[in-house]
């Protein structure tokens, strides 16, 4: 037995979990601000991302699969891997090009962690990801769209709840960061 040991995954822990994501994925602002000072829901966060990365690996596997005709156990793996790691490598480069850019050009007030949990909760919409698998061409496409939105949308409010910025000062940190982080990949993608 584990004595006075807290267990680390508690069906409480996950009802919460689940109840945040839902509120997130409605633009609760009150729930960015908590998971801004909630430092135990880093892991949470982090786990959200890694479900998206699944999500969309899952789907872009199964995408591929269904047009080639070759569905195998090892491209759905290998999908939700590349998925996983994509998507918290992108998570980590994003939170880190918003933070700066909120921080230090438009002055916003939030450490990195601060911004971080809220930032990795908006990816809730991202589990919908799956969707883009459903092979009829105008779903796949409503679903990618829809979910994409969605997903860029919940970050939105997520900065600005986590910065205590405007609308309009959220917004233009998300459009500076994909202006920044395009003209990077740009640059080194011409190499």
């Amino acid at each position: 037995m584990l004595g006075n040991k807290e267990h680390a995954i508690t069906e409480s822990k996950l009802r919460s979990m689940w109840s945040r994501m839902l509120k997130v994925a409605r633009f609760d602002s009150k729930t960015f601000l908590e998971l801004k000072e909630d430092g135990k829901a880093t892991g949470q966060g982090v786990a959200i991302v890694a479900l998206a990365g699944i999500s969309l690996g899952l789907g872009t596997a199964l995408i591929n699969a269904t047009e080639s005709g070759v569905f195998s156990a090892t491209g759905l793996l290998l999908g939700g891997l590349l998925g996983v790691i994509t998507a918290i490598s992108a998570a980590l480069v994003w939170s880190m090009t918003t933070f700066l850019i909120g921080t230090k050009l438009f002055r916003g007030s939030t450490s990195y962690w601060g911004l971080v949990r809220p930032l990795f909760y908006s990816y809730t919409p991202a589990l919908l990801f799956i969707l883009i698998a459903i092979p009829v061409f105008p779903i796949r496409q409503a679903a990618g769209a829809i979910v994409g939105g969605w997903t860029v949308i919940a970050g939105v409010f997520a900065v600005k709840n986590a910065m205590g910025f405007s609308n309009e000062r959220s917004m233009l940190t998300f459009v500076v960061g994909v202006l920044i982080l395009s003209l990077l990949a740009g640059f080194f993608l011409s190499f």
